[in-house]
């Protein structure tokens, strides 16, 4: 999917542990909705659900705690991220 906004980072920024700790802890999308990807975070979160029922939701949170944590960093330091912006994006 494409991001359509941009997301400026916050101040005071926002920590990127407390993000990946979130996506451990709640499905997976919570820490992108802490960082304001909303939309990514309810789509992680409705996939950990939805792949949990043939027993492979238990990645995405671990996938989504690296995300959130690399999107963080990147919005910690100053830069903007798109709400859709993956970890593999985040260099780009």
């Amino acid at each position: 999917m494409q991001s359509t906004t941009q997301i400026p980072p916050s101040d005071p920024p926002k920590d990127p542990v407390i993000a990946a700790v979130l996506s451990v802890l709640l499905l997976g999308g919570v820490g992108q909705m802490y960082l304001g990807q909303t939309k990514k975070g309810i789509i992680l979160i409705v996939a950990t659900v939805v792949l949990s029922c043939v027993g492979v939701g238990f990645v995405i949170p671990f996938v989504g705690a690296y995300d959130a944590y690399v999107i963080g960093t990147k919005l910690k330091s100053g830069k903007s991220v798109g709400d859709m912006e993956f970890f593999w994006q985040a260099n780009a």
